[in-house]
């Protein structure tokens, strides 16, 4: 996973850098795609694998199965 720290200059990273499943975007969209205030269609996300690619469709910061979440082009 690489985050793009809210500052722009930094990247957090995190896993091994050769991973063939990998999350690529700004922080900020990913706190907004797990705590479901945004939905992933609206958000700088790239996946990179299926494992991803699934993983971000069900990622929620909270407990319980993964919700509906947000429509695409909701408001943030």
């Amino acid at each position: 996973m690489e985050l793009t720290a809210p500052d722009g200059a930094q990247v957090w990273t995190y896993g091994p850098p050769d991973a063939p499943q990998r999350i690529t975007g700004p922080a900020l969209d990913f706190c907004l795609l797990v705590t479901q205030r945004a939905h992933r269609a609206d958000l700088g996300l790239l996946a990179t694998g299926p494992d991803a690619d699934r993983w971000l469709d069900i990622a929620q910061a909270f407990a319980g199965p993964a919700g509906a979440g947000r429509e695409p082009g909701a408001a943030r």
